[in-house]
């Protein structure tokens, strides 16, 4: 308290001060064709609002203490433009530290039937011990062995990624969903049972839910790939051989395929 009274203190004489050499200035020189004014100090320090509560005093005082010399800027001008702009510039910053702070929360939106293959056309196909998917080439009668997917899509006003959707992917006819998880310090793909699809409905980014997030990044000629919201760089891929496991991998990867064509049933 005692540090804040001798900060106001110090401030109020080097106005006082300037106020006396104005008014010095005044009576030395009667009249004058430029136009003056007050000069703005802004260091990169932040003031307390009783500084500002101070300054604008001040003003208030120096209006009063003398008539303006010029005619097209005032100090009735100044005071305005600084009250006007001390405001607006003290609510938006509060306002974006506020959006700054918020999670992201995202909110599903619809749920789409879609049927998935890679680029060499391999079908996804769900192997049952271990409980994961595999990526086959299928002909002829084994064609019902092709899993479909149910594509949840989300959206969220903080999410700023115009070149991707969020989505979760489950399979169609059951309650698996496909969600991405640390393994020994390395993102792996797996499947879990949801039974209550409620909590699916609204996902927070810094949450536990947000393994089950997918970005769905389209690209030219209906090409599709799919990242780990979680983990950033990591993408749902298969094997260039047949019948292996559906896995995560890097981008720069170059023994898998990251490419999938997704078609809306």
């Amino acid at each position: 308290m005692y540090k804040e009274r001798e900060e106001w203190r110090k401030d109020m004489d080097v106005l006082e001060a300037k106020m006396m050499r104005r008014r010095n200035r005044e009576k030395e020189v009667p009249s004058c064709d430029c136009q003056e004014g007050l000069q703005l100090e802004v260091t990169q320090h932040p003031h307390a609002f009783c500084h500002v509560a101070n300054l604008i005093i001040a003003l208030q005082r120096m209006k009063h203490c003398h008539t303006p010399l010029g005619t097209e800027f005032s100090d009735d001008d100044l005071l305005n433009y600084m009250l006007e702009n001390v405001v607006e510039e003290h609510v938006a910053l509060r306002v974006l530290e506020g959006q700054e702070n918020m999670p992201t929360v995202f909110r599903s939106t619809r749920v789409l039937g879609c049927s998935v293959c890679d680029k060499d056309q391999k079908s996804l196909v769900l192997n049952q011990g271990p409980l994961r998917l595999h990526a086959v080439i299928l002909q002829g009668g084994n064609m019902d062995l092709k899993v479909q997917l149910n594509m949840s899509t989300y959206i969220a006003r903080s999410f700023t990624d115009s070149t991707s959707r969020p989505v979760a992917l489950g399979i169609a006819g059951t309650n698996f969903y496909l969600f991405c998880s640390l393994s020994d310090d390395q993102p792996i793909l797996q499947l879990e049972e949801v039974n209550n699809k409620d909590t699916l409905k609204r996902i927070n980014e810094q949450g536990d839910m947000a393994r089950f997030l997918f970005l769905k990044r389209d690209s030219g000629l209906s090409v599709t790939r799919l990242e780990s919201l979680k983990f950033r760089g990591w993408f749902i891929s298969t094997a260039v051989d047949d019948k292996k496991p559906v896995e995560m991998c890097t981008e720069d990867s170059t023994t898998r395929i990251t490419s999938f064509t997704i078609k809306q049933l």
